[in-house]
């Protein structure tokens, strides 16, 4: 039975045994088959002959057993090759994702992700978690870079404003993009408008977006239509060449001191906010922090508006009175009062970003 099933399989395969052993003989003489040791094959058929019959039909049968797997798992091995290659350049879909102390986190791809700035220990602490190398700010704030490196992370600073992307901060996102190995996380102040917009920008230049991506990450993010600016420039952004020389990056850019002072402004607002929502009862605090809050917006007049109209001037003199306002309703423990009185004072910030920012 062991004869005649190795007849049969011989003669089916007898075509096949001619193409290898011709096709060992080319492969000994160029040298192009990696995967087998050609010139002893060979030596092993020249044997088998010199070996008589039936060993030597056994050996052939057991040799191309053996060329034959070898065979299909290179090939396998090639298949699997392909699809490991595919899944590394394939993009990961942007998804919104929860971190402590952080909100309206994103991952962009394997390597970027982007949200609202980290302000406390607990937000860095959730980076580190994440593990995340490199914070990317596009805020006009100071990067924090003493609580960055203590979480053992570094700052990158390309702040940006609400009209747009200039030229400069697009090349800058784009060497971002090339030079910064990840984890990376890219943020603003909130999280919705200005680092969404430059995270977008980031993975055009990646290729993990492409425009109509990153036009519906925008809009995921809840990035506003009222700052067209931004998406015009997501929109249009044209991702550069290898030729074009790209911009330093600094962990703390210098930034007009209008821009700092509203940044400050804004992040006293809402602290306010928070502490009206979340400690209602700590009246000490909240006092503090709206004292700070008026602070600012009269030196902010005081020190840096001479370059802007009376309208703007009169404008930062009713908010500041609003704000004392406020003061007044927490004194009071008027809950309604401190209520209506935050959203006027909403009203008269949105007022003047839309004339004057935006």
């Amino acid at each position: 039975m062991c004869q005649i099933f190795i007849v049969r399989h011989l003669n089916l395969h007898a075509g096949i045994y001619s193409q290898r052993l011709s096709f060992l003989q080319k492969t000994e003489q160029t040298g192009s088959d990696q995967g087998f040791d050609t010139g002893k094959c060979i030596c092993f058929f020249r044997e088998c002959e010199s070996q008589g019959s039936g060993m030597f039909w056994i050996r052939i049968l057991l040799l191309v057993c053996f060329m034959e797997t070898g065979s299909f798992i290179q090939t396998v091995a090639a298949q699997n090759e392909r699809v490991e290659d595919k899944t590394v350049t394939q993009p990961v879909p942007f998804h919104s994702m929860s971190l402590s102390g952080l909100d309206n986190v994103f991952q962009i791809d394997r390597q970027f992700y982007s949200g609202s700035g980290p302000h406390e220990e607990q937000s860095f602490q959730a980076l580190k978690k994440l593990g995340i190398k490199t914070i990317v700010s596009v805020d006009g704030t100071t990067p924090d870079l003493e609580q960055a490196r203590k979480a053992g992370m570094k700052y990158i600073h390309i702040p940006i404003g609400y009209d747009g992307v200039s030229e400069h901060a697009g090349l800058a996102f784009a060497r971002v993009a090339r030079d910064l190995k990840g984890p990376v996380y890219i943020h603003c102040h909130h999280g919705k408008h200005r680092g969404p917009t430059a995270a977008a920008v980031v993975g055009l230049c990646r290729g993990s977006l492409d425009q109509k991506s990153a036009l519906q990450f925008l809009a995921q993010a809840g990035t506003s239509k009222d700052y067209s600016g931004l998406w015009k420039d997501v929109k249009r952004f044209q991702v550069p060449d290898s030729k074009t020389i790209l911009p330093e990056l600094v962990e703390s850019a210098k930034v007009p001191p209008m821009v700092a002072a509203m940044a400050q402004i804004s992040h006293d607002f809402e602290m306010s906010d928070k502490l009206q929502q979340n400690k209602p009862g700590d009246h000490r605090e909240r006092l503090r922090v709206l004292v700070l809050l008026r602070e600012e917006l009269r030196e902010t007049a005081r020190k840096y508006s001479d370059d802007y109209d009376e309208m703007f001037k009169q404008w930062l003199k009713e908010s500041e009175q609003q704000v004392k306002v406020l003061e007044v309703a927490v004194q009071q423990g008027n809950q309604q009062m401190f209520t209506a009185g935050m959203k006027n004072l909403k009203s008269q910030c949105k007022r003047c970003h839309q004339a004057y920012r935006d």
